[in-house]
């Protein structure tokens, strides 16, 4: 999920533990269940399949789909495991535009291709999971979806049109790793704020190492870090809220209690977003994206990328890592899903192993009024499971059958182990109740705990477009000194509004919140 991660919208949070006290001991005992699969009583053999990416939770899903194939001989379930993003987003919509019948029946909905899961359903690509989150799960005593999962993360499934769109299966954050043995043989301190962060890396460079490696592109999570610490106490102004068109009292009643406060980082849990009110903040430059905030913003960034790895356009996601386990690079920018490889990575190293630990987005030295109270970071639900719309009701009510299983407390907490046990990507937090990561796991997310977790107001205003290459583009000649800082914040206004029009036009806004688009 790494990169389509970057940009994607998704919640405002802290990071809960997910550890319901009863889940994992009560109700039906998941792998002994022998509740029917669907109410219909063909026993026609089928398949079901779930389309993952390379290393998440593979072992653990492949397990847990040979687990439940044997309860239910009539349905082989079948992990598909997809090499990168760009492939899965391909396949996905290609066979959707086939007609549907060979796509993927369980989809990371993050990774389709569409940045509001309302688009995906109104395409037909998704279903809505309205009826079937209340409904009770065999798997789990009993309890209903909604139920096993941990409450407060159960406004972020709705759709703006106030659908559920998918289930979330664990939290995911990004932050800081480094080398606590290079850092301890130079005196270095563990940075709390950016001035301390770019003495840091200056000192790092003096001696030797490569300060900072990340992978290209994932700096746009540094990026809206520092959007959202400057655009927050906007938020309040772009709600859905009574009077406008797309007001739900049921889906949106929680918008009408939401006040801006500097010093609480959840002030905006759980908000909901008018798409033309996010756009008339940036056309009518509420948010301006040339102002001082910005300036300010990419004036620490050209300094934070004199330190970054060489060849840092063109490096392949594995060689960044690799830079880091060599003990070249002295701190990786990158996501929680780190953790189990890396402890992983540790034991196979044996005495070639260090020391290593996560800090947390810095602050500013001196408090500054364009950017109020504590940055926040991201963590957000990050595996996001939606089932396609086939329009077949039998391969529907298997696919769902499935999904219950998976999301019981005994299934979910043997996927988490297994995929440990397997040195593979554990994204963060399980949101399954009952599910517990240990604690040597628990001991390295300290640096994804934040004040919490940064809405996507403005930063999600327009979604991606081909356009991101112009704008990755720019970005590298400001980096290089071949843009100054004006030039670079006008070239990226002028591919913004490019973009907006765009979007405009294609949702046939008229820019009235007030009026249906």
């Amino acid at each position: 999920m790494r990169k389509k991660l970057i940009g994607f919208i998704l919640l405002s949070l802290v990071l809960v533990m997910a550890a319901g006290c009863s889940g994992s001991n009560s109700g039906t005992n998941a792998s002994q269940s022998n509740e029917p699969q669907s109410s219909a009583a063909s026993k026609e053999k089928r398949t079901v399949t779930f389309a993952t990416i390379a290393g998440y939770y593979t072992d653990g899903l492949k397990e847990a789909a040979q687990e439940y194939t044997k309860l239910n001989p009539e349905t082989e379930v079948v992990i598909d495991v997809i090499k990168d993003n760009d492939t899965y987003q391909a396949n996905f919509k290609a066979k959707m535009a086939a007609g549907g019948k060979d796509a993927p029946d369980i989809v990371h909905i993050n990774l389709i291709g569409e940045t509001s899961s309302a688009d995906a359903i109104d395409k037909g690509w998704l279903l809505k999971l309205n009826d079937y989150v209340n409904q009770p799960n065999p798997y789990s005593g009993d309890k209903t979806v909604f139920e096993g999962i941990d409450p407060e993360y159960h406004q972020n499934t709705y759709s703006r049109d106030g659908d559920v769109a998918y289930l979330p299966f664990d939290l995911v954050g990004t932050g800081f790793y480094y080398n606590k043995d290079i850092f301890a043989k130079l005196g270095i301190s563990e940075p709390e704020t950016w001035e301390e962060l770019l003495a840091a890396c200056k000192q790092l460079q003096d001696a030797g190492y490569i300060p900072i490696t990340m992978p290209f592109g994932f700096e746009s999570t540094i990026t809206q870090a520092f959007l959202d610490w400057s655009a927050k106490s906007l938020y309040p102004e772009l709600l859905i809220q009574p009077g406008d068109a797309r007001y739900d009292e049921k889906i949106h009643k929680l918008n009408t209690s939401i006040a801006y406060s500097a010093d609480n980082g959840n002030f905006d849990f759980g908000a909901s977003y008018d798409p033309e009110k996010q756009l008339l903040a940036l056309k009518n430059k509420q948010y301006d994206m040339q102002g001082a905030a910005q300036r300010k913003i990419w004036t620490v960034m050209k300094e934070l990328s004199a330190y970054y790895q060489p060849g840092y356009a063109t490096m392949q996601d594995p060689d960044v890592y690799q830079l880091f386990i060599a003990q070249k690079a002295a701190i990786y920018w990158n996501g929680s899903w780190q953790v189990g490889t890396l402890l992983d990575d540790m034991k196979k190293l044996g005495d070639k192993s260090f020391g290593w630990g996560t800090f947390k987005f810095p602050e500013f030295a001196e408090a500054d009024p364009l950017f109020p109270g504590k940055p926040r970071g991201i963590l957000v639900p990050g595996h996001l499971l939606g089932i396609a719309d086939k329009k077949d009701p039998e391969q529907e009510s298997r696919t769902k059958d499935f999904m219950m299983y998976l999301y019981s407390p005994e299934v979910a907490q043997r996927v988490f182990e297994t995929t440990l046990e397997a040195g593979q990507f554990v994204q963060g937090p399980s949101l399954v109740l009952g599910v517990k990561l240990p604690d040597e796991v628990n001991a390295y997310l300290t640096g994804f705990k934040v004040d919490g977790s940064m809405g996507y107001a403005i930063a999600n205003a327009v979604p991606s477009s081909d356009t991101n290459q112009a704008k990755q583009s720019a970005q590298l000649k400001y980096y290089e000194g071949k843009l100054s800082l004006e030039e670079f914040l006008a070239e990226q206004d002028k591919i913004l509004n490019r973009d907006m029009d765009i979007y405009i036009k294609a949702q046939q806004y008229d820019l009235d919140p007030k009026t249906n688009p």
